[in-house]
């Protein structure tokens, strides 16, 4: 933790560093926000310090529909984040995740305590910059890493990542439609690696380990940022399809094998062994509305949010921002799998992708946090 927090005050340095191109100061940057293009200036730095809270008892089922969630959880994130523009087209980022995670009705409660979560990194590349009014385009990749404690073993601990690399390229825009008024777009996708994933399971606190292909992600997200002087309001519409989530099985051949015994008047011997064939991924078995006498359906989903954001400036290298994040529509928007008698194991319900609180019968109340970011 020491070290976490001693690089981070170090990174402002790096805007100095004779390596770089030589320092613009972010004063030449604009300070209005709609007339900002999506890449930082040249040798500008930003560190970040962020709080989101989620409160998860709902999701949505194989039907559309809100459902009471079969676990509930209280989950806390402080972010750690930077962003820093090495060129006026090409910018470098990162963010680092402490979770604290409570299970609220287990009969044996788990929590995380400020464990670090799935890093992100990512670098920005601004092929399209003009001005008055602004128009910017570029392409963005996204690197997650597995850091986040699995807790392998550990009944009393929830896990706080996903246990695979993620992969996402984006293409993403600004369009200054007024001075005082600007359209954004990303579309991206995103791919997941297959992997061991270890995961906390059923009620009764049992352990299983699982190769999953977690399925990979399509989205796209719309963005209007209404801005004047110190105070800018944003307004992000995002829709996120997920494929189908794959479970990994070992598969085996018949390999015979045969020689002569010399120790039994050299007669031909032959038997047959079980020889490890590789894995194969099937589809991760989910019934509608997790009822194991319900026929099975896809386990994949989709899910459609809306997150309004405040940001204030009271000084020129300060912004504090406020955010909430509404899901509107969705599908299986939680992995529960199988609770079939025939593999009773694989029965998880994953922390992290905890949905939200329930508003009514068809908004959930998804994260809310804020955050405080510093400029040089």
């Amino acid at each position: 933790m020491f070290f976490l927090f001693l690089g981070w005050l170090a990174l402002p340095l790096s805007a100095a560093a004779g390596a770089f191109e030589r320092h613009t100061g972010w004063q030449e940057e604009p300070i209005l926000e709609t007339e900002k293009g999506i890449s930082l200036g040249k040798s500008v730095l930003e560190m970040g310090m962020g709080y989101r809270f989620l409160s998860s008892d709902t999701y949505f089922n194989s039907d559309g529909k809100l459902d009471a969630a079969p676990y509930q959880y209280s989950i806390s994130v402080l972010d750690i984040s930077w962003r820093f523009g090495f060129t006026e087209n090409w910018t470098f980022w990162g963010n680092v995740p402490l979770v604290w995670s409570t299970e609220r009705d287990a009969q044996r409660p788990r929590s995380a305590e400020g464990d670090i979560g799935d890093t992100e990194i990512g670098v920005l590349y601004q092929f399209l910059r003009k001005d008055d009014p602004t128009l910017s385009m570029g392409l963005g990749l996204r690197w997650k890493l597995p850091t986040g404690n699995e807790a392998p073993g550990a009944r009393e601990f929830n896990i706080t990542g996903t246990g695979i690399t993620d992969v996402e390229i984006t293409y993403l825009g600004r369009w200054q439609l007024l001075r005082h008024l600007a359209l954004g777009w990303t579309a991206g996708f995103n791919v997941r690696f297959p992997d061991s994933v270890q995961y906390l399971s059923d009620r009764n606190s049992s352990i299983t380990n699982a190769f999953l292909d977690l399925g990979d992600e399509l989205f796209l997200r719309a963005e209007l940022t209404g801005a004047v002087d110190k105070v800018a309001v944003h307004l992000a519409a995002e829709f996120r399809y997920r494929f189908s989530t794959k479970l990994g099985l070992p598969e085996y051949r018949a390999e015979t094998v045969r020689w002569t015994d010399p120790k039994n008047d050299y007669a031909q011997v032959e038997e047959e062994f079980m020889v490890f064939n590789g894995t194969r991924y099937m589809d991760w078995d989910v019934h509608q509305q997790l009822d194991p006498a319900k026929p099975l359906v896809s386990n994949a989903g989709y899910l459609v949010s809306l997150t309004p954001r405040v940001v204030y400036r009271p000084l020129a290298w300060l912004d504090i921002s406020l955010f909430m994040r509404f899901h509107m529509l969705g599908k299986n928007s939680i992995y529960l799998t199988d609770k079939d008698s025939n593999n009773s194991s694989i029965d998880n319900f994953m922390p992290m992708q905890a949905l939200g609180t329930s508003l009514d019968d068809r908004v959930v109340l998804g994260e809310a946090g804020t955050n405080l970011t510093l400029r040089w």
